[in-house]
């Protein structure tokens, strides 16, 4: 994380910590503890103690700062909206049966999928709790927005395994999955943090259609780091969507460059059941084979190139700069 920003997380990691041994010791209403739900608040507490960008509370202060807002004042949206991400982060890896997440085992390997169905449900109720305690004067535009997001991150999600199983997703589909999947949390970030900043609607659409733009990058990006990361900076297994046969946009631009028995070639290979770094390694090839890496790399660009042109509009000098640098975060992250 830049360093620019350790300022932010320090204050995002003080006031999220915070939140959660607050709610979890309310919860301890048995002097012995023994009917503290420990297989509730435990794998939680595992889940949520495993680190973190911080991108999106990270982006609900930039974006309150960048109109002239107290990031006081958005703090607990900012915690909200990172409780929710690791909501879906929780769901994700039961449907993607992974075993990882962030070098360390997943909540249902380490426990069992009841306990993380009803971890990720109440980190929902987590995530409401910290919101509705943001300072604003528009509360009602806050939660609206942070309930669209929920939808829209669903509908991406439900997408998203739609297409493992799909044999004509196009790359305009791809673009829709991402805009709700990824794109729209941080988008949700952005508008909660400039709402509780005051915006105007003007400002509110120039921070939306950055966060969108950038959100888009962000995945392409992710795409692109399963083929090409350090395991040990990812924190994850390289060529899990490979593995999961997901509808990426290597795979997906791949299929647009091949062309007769080259493409019923990698078609049959990326499909097969079989699940090895043999596999992977092929896959991985045939990207570097075809420039597929690098047009995944200028895709990146392209999106954060119009992400930084929609924020001209802001007059803050710094508030601009700090967004900016964010984009150069997000451009150059390696996990």
């Amino acid at each position: 994380m830049h360093n620019n920003f350790n300022k932010y997380r320090e204050l995002i990691d003080a006031h999220l910590f915070g939140f959660l041994e607050e709610q979890t010791q309310r919860s301890r209403y048995s002097k012995t503890g023994d009917k503290y739900p420990f297989s509730l608040y435990d794998p939680l507490n595992y889940i949520m103690a495993g680190g973190g960008k911080r991108v999106r509370p990270l982006l609900v202060l930039l974006s309150c700062e960048a109109f002239g807002g107290n990031i006081q004042n958005a703090i607990d949206a900012a915690i909200s909206v990172e409780i929710l991400h690791n909501f879906t982060l929780v769901h994700d890896d039961i449907m993607d049966n992974a075993g990882t997440r962030r070098g360390k085992e997943t909540i249902h390997k380490k426990w069992d999928v009841n306990a993380a169905i009803l971890v990720g449900d109440e980190l929902i109720g987590l995530s409401y709790r910290s919101l509705l305690r943001s300072k604003t004067h528009n509360i009602t535009g806050v939660v609206k927005a942070f309930t669209d997001g929920v939808i829209e991150v669903c509908e991406g999600q439900a997408m998203d395994k739609e297409f493992e199983t799909s044999t004509d997703v196009t790359l305009d589909d791809y673009l829709i999955m991402i805009r709700k999947k990824t794109a729209e949390l941080l988008r949700t970030s952005s508008i909660m943090g400039a709402i509780i900043g005051n915006a105007d609607e003007s400002g509110i659409s120039s921070i939306s259609d950055y966060s969108e733009n950038i959100g888009l990058a962000f995945q392409i990006q992710d795409d692109l780091l399963d083929v090409i990361a350090d395991e040990g900076e990812f924190g994850k297994k390289i060529g899990g969507d490979i593995i999961e046969r997901k509808k990426t946009f290597l795979y997906l631009k791949a299929l647009e460059l091949l062309h007769g028995k080259q493409k019923d070639d990698f078609l049959f290979m990326y499909n097969t059941d079989s699940a090895n770094s043999e596999k992977i390694k092929k896959i991985i090839s045939a990207y570097n084979d075809i420039c597929v890496i690098e047009s995944a790399r200028k895709e990146i660009e392209k999106y954060t190139m119009l992400a930084n042109r929609s924020i001209e509009c802001i007059k803050s000098d710094s508030a601009r700069n700090n967004l900016e640098q964010f984009s150069v975060m997000l451009l150059n992250r390696n996990y």
